[in-house]
């Protein structure tokens, strides 16, 4: 409440300082304070101006807070409340989560007493039709035609449902010059007569609104003679201009068509726009040759954007050399047409801004587009991402002193060749994935002293880092990595007095340790980047680092235990130490670190349990396989509710698998693989929604495969969550061309940024597909789906509910005590990839449904029971013989075995069966009876035979004694031959 009459007291004192004490302030002081009122908190700051001569209210401006951070409800503003202010001109409402207007009981009376009105700004509301009554735009009410003074009229955020009563009624407003419909839903239909009475509009915006009218409005605006500015962009036109389209709009000075789905060419009547400066038709699907177009007769261009369409564009610029005021032009993602032949003619424009990205005819050479061997007035150039060939072009640095910004990555520059000029003027330079040999010199570190962001990533650059870079005292981007840079890191980039916020030397050769002097506090520092490197020694020097908010070190040679300062670095949100020789304990310490989202400390010597509180409220990766771990999970991760990604395999964890894992819904991925968990599945695992990737391989586990499994999603719709690893925002040096040129609105379309917009970790996961162990990370990360529960001892039969995984790619049951037959709902899996049901002991034939997984590249169900003939339909008859192995009763290729000549195993107790029991080689009964009675006869003959002859007696006792004695001497000496290789054994 004190708050509330603070904002009140507010406007009451600014009325009366403004306003004085004339005649009819006390009405309008009472009607400010009522329209507050309604307001209430809506609003968060005013503006009021009164005439200086009558003391009248002229200008309100009252903003209000975005709904969606209040959750503020819409509401409707009575209309009389506006009546005591006869001389405002200007009423500034926006964003105050409006819904509509009540109107006074007596029609005419509002319009009568603003008739001075000349600017409304109702934008940012969720308006409705009833505003509509106030501006005099229903049939019943354009009586109202007192509003004359009207010339800016913004109605953004509308729902229009009719639209061409709407637009007649606009029409009244007889001084209407600008009209602005931004972010509206338009619907109905809009014909010529709509626009007739809008004879001095000079500006239309329609951005961003959606037009069930399509391209019919194109055609209709031929009456607005008048206007000077149309703007459409986004706004879903599909189709052909047709030939007439804008063709009156004569005075026509910026039009802007930019993304939508306009198809053909340009109207010949264009070329009558001769008063036409801005043209934005960039993303859309025209097909127009540019030296045929009517582009060629408008010669008062001063900006230009074609981009993102299939115009056909000589190399040379031919068609546009005498656009001599040509100083924005945007040719990205276009076809560029090599001229054969040399033009000698000099292009009468100088560009300011030329960008060329993605040129749909790739791999030319500088001298293809030699009419930038003329242009010295450059401030921004791109011509990124085509695959241009030969040395860097460092003249035309030279030639444009003046120059910005360059973009010259992606192509196929050999050699780096420095300026001989300082570029005083130079901020940004991206040149990176080039291949580029050479060294980074001194000499170009002088050349460019005021640089921000440079960018020198993929290349092949060699030799040591310049400790000079230190000296680019502006810079706060610097991108090194994956070259061939050798030696140590220089530490005078990670000073105190460095404006660095983001430093990569990622991939490359650099070697040392990391040593600050002096107790080093580096506080600009955000992101660093050393990991695949060979960095030696320690980590203390992160007590220099305490502002970090992204640090990885990953594949190095640190050494040492994880220090317990690194809880200093509290706005730290990503952390990789993976792949060093870390040793030790995890410090209770890392579980302070309120703002991580991704831990990787994989492939590292760790022991012991994790910490009793390990998991932060915004942790949502953590990936600690290949260490040492131990103990049981306990609790220790059970509040991690935003956890997308859980890797703990290849350690020494035992105890059951927690149910609680059933309680974090957001987990897409879960690797338990290679410890020593035993116990049953928990049924609770079957509740995760979002799983894409499970693996359990490799533990004790056992008892039956869960049935619930149906319900788990196994679709990489929820794992895109899984490479969502933090992206910290590096601050930009976005460009934006509007501002080379004059402008009637503000564009904000176009913004260029330079380098990353943001930091993002390779988030990898190893997972078994097709036979093999693979790390899987970026978009292959996202498309896996799996499950893996091999060298187990799950026993039972397959359930059936498993074929309802039907995004799953790969399924490996193997190593397990499985029974039962092969479902032949797996045929239900028609994504799957790989199948792996080997070493168990599952009986019956293959099914014959499975020939129509036609993605299936591997399968295998090698030693098992099973029986029959192996299909070879289909992608069947592509696998070999391995996949078969160790089932005695199966037949046909890829095996040897004739199924004509094998006995079927598995038929019951039918004629067929008797009939292979009687036609065996010999009957089962009659070899027992058979062999019982010869044992028996060997036995009773042997004695009776020793008893009767003494001289046989004494050979018999003779001959096992020298038996004993030969079996006692080998048995000592195989004792000592096992007991030696026992010992070699242990000693490796």
């Amino acid at each position: 409440m004190e708050k509330k009459a603070l904002r009140v007291l507010v406007v009451v004192w600014s009325i009366a300082c403004l306003c004085g004490s004339h005649g009819c302030w006390e009405e309008e002081r009472i009607a400010l304070l009522a329209l507050k009122a309604a307001l209430d908190l809506r609003s968060c700051w005013e503006v009021i101006e009164c005439n200086p001569t009558t003391g009248r209210v002229t200008d309100i401006t009252l903003e209000g807070f975005r709904p969606s951070y209040f959750g503020l409800k819409t509401w409707y503003l009575n209309a009389s409340l506006l009546l005591p202010f006869e001389e405002l001109k200007s009423l500034y409402l926006f964003d105050n989560n409006l819904r509509g207007w009540i109107a006074p009981e007596e029609p005419n009376l509002l319009s009568s007493k603003l008739s001075k009105l000349e600017v409304l700004d109702l934008s940012g509301n969720s308006l409705d039709n009833s505003i509509l009554p106030v501006l005099g735009t229903i049939p019943t009410l354009r009586r109202i035609k007192n509003l004359s003074h009207l010339e800016n009229l913004h109605l953004d955020g509308f729902h229009l449902k009719d639209a061409g009563t709407i637009l007649q009624a606009i029409g009244a407003l007889s001084s209407l010059r600008i009209l602005s419909l931004q972010k509206n839903t338009i619907e109905g239909t809009i014909t010529a007569q709509d626009f007739h009475n809008f004879s001095k509009l000079e500006q239309l915006i329609l951005d961003d609104s959606s037009l069930n009218t399509s391209m019919g409005i194109l055609s209709n605006l031929g009456s607005l003679t008048s206007l000077k500015l149309l703007s459409m962009s986004n706004c879903d036109l599909s189709g052909n201009l047709s030939d007439q389209s804008l063709c009156n709009l004569v005075k026509l000075e910026e039009l802007d068509l930019n993304n939508n789905e306009i198809t053909g060419g340009l109207p010949i009547c264009w070329r009558n726009m001769t008063s036409i400066r801005i043209m934005n038709i960039e993303d859309n699907k025209f097909t127009d040759n540019v030296a045929s177009s009517s582009l060629t007769s408008l010669t008062s261009l001063e900006f230009l954007s074609i981009s993102g369409n299939h115009f056909d564009i000589p190399s040379s610029l031919g068609p546009l050399a005498n656009h001599s005021r040509l100083k924005v032009l945007l040719l990205d993602d276009t076809k560029l047409t090599i001229d054969t032949k040399v033009v000698s003619s000099i292009p009468r424009f100088q560009l300011k801004v030329f960008s060329m990205s993605n040129s749909l005819s790739k791999g030319f050479k500088m001298t293809s587009v030699g009419f930038l061997n003329h242009q010295y007035d450059l401030r921004i150039i791109d011509l990124s991402s085509n695959d241009i060939q030969g040395p860097f072009p460092a003249w035309l640095l030279e030639n444009n002193t003046k120059l910005e910004k360059l973009y010259m990555g992606n192509n196929l520059f050999t050699t780096l060749e420095v300026p001989s000029l300082t570029l005083f003027n130079l901020w940004v330079m991206d040149i990176s994935n080039n291949g580029m040999r050479g060294k980074l010199t001194t000499e170009f570190c002088a050349n460019v002293p005021y640089l921000k962001v440079l960018n020198l990533s993929t290349n092949r650059l060699e030799g040591n880092i310049p400790s000079e870079l230190s000296r680019l005292k502006s810079l706060y981007l610097l991108d090194l990595s994956s070259n061939n840079f050798s030696g140590g890191l220089p530490v005078q980039l990670l000073n105190s007095y460095s404006s660095l916020e983001y430093l990569s030397v990622a991939y490359n050769n650099l070697k040392g340790e990391i040593v600050f002097f002096n107790d080093t506090l580096t506080q600009n520092l955000l992101v660093l980047r050393l990991d695949h490197n060979r960095f030696t020694g320690n980590l203390s020097f992160l007590s220099s680092l305490v502002y970090l908010n992204a640090f990885s070190i990953s594949n190095n040679f640190f050494i040492g235990k994880l220090p317990r300062s690194i809880v200093n670095i509290s706005f730290l949100t990503a952390l990789d130490l993976s792949q060093n020789q870390l040793d030790g304990v995890i410090p209770q310490e890392l579980c302070n670190l309120g703002y991580l989202q991704y831990l990787d400390l994989s492939y590292n010597s760790l022991c012991g349990p994790l910490p009793s509180f390990f998991i932060s409220q915004w942790l949502s990766h953590i990936l600690l396989s290949r260490n040492k771990l131990n103990g049981t999970l306990m609790h220790v991760l059970s509040n991690g509710s935003n956890l997308v990604t859980l890797d703990l395999s290849e350690n020494e964890f035992s105890g059951s698998i927690p149910y609680w894992l059933g309680n974090l819904s957001q987990l897409s991925i879960l690797s338990l693989r290679g410890n020593s968990f035993d116990g049953r599945f928990p049924k609770q695992l079957c509740s995760l929604k979002s799983l894409s990737m499970i693996d359990l391989s490799e533990n004790n586990l056992f008892g039956p495969l869960p049935s619930c499994l149906g319900p788990m999603n196994f679709s990489y719709e929820f794992a895109n969550k899984v490479i969502s690893t933090p992206r910290m925002r590096i601050r930009g040096e976005g460009w934006s061309p509007w501002s080379y040129v004059r402008t009637f609105k503000s564009h904000y379309g176009i913004l260029h940024e330079e380098a990353d917009e943001g930091y993002q970790l390779p988030h990898t996961v190893g997972f078994t597909t097709k036979r093999r162990f693979d790390s899987y990370k970026g978009y292959t990360l996202l498309k896996m789906v799996g499950l893996d529960f091999s060298c187990n001892q799950f026993s039972g039969e397959i359930p059936l509910e498993i074929a309802k995984l039907q995004d799953m790619l790969v399924l490996n049951l193997s190593h397990n005590n499985l029974t039962g037959h092969i479902p032949t709902s797996l045929s239900s899996l028609t994504k799957i990839e790989s199948i792996d049901l080997s070493y168990n002991n599952l009986i019956g034939s293959i099914p014959e449904e499975l020939t129509q997984l036609n993605s299936l590249e591997v399968f295998n169900v090698s030693y098992n029971d099973l029986s029959g003939a192996i299909p070879s339909k289909n992608q069947f008859g592509a696998f070999d013989e391995s996949s078969y192995y160790g089932n005695h009763l199966l037949c046909g290729l890829p095996l040897s075995n004739d199924c004509s000549t094998t006995i079927n195993s598995n038929c019951s107790a039918t004629k067929s069966c008797a009939k292979a029991k009687e036609d065996a080689f010999i009957d089962r009964e009659t070899f027992y009876i058979s062999f019982g009675v010869s044992y028996t006869m060997v036995l009773l003959v042997i004695p009776v035979v020793l008893f009767i002859n003494p001289q046989w007696r004494q050979g018999w006792f003779h001959y096992v004694e020298l038996v004993i004695s030969t079996c006692q001497s080998s048995f000592v000496t195989c004792y000592y031959y096992v007991q030696d290789s026992f010992r070699k054994l242990s000693n490796c």
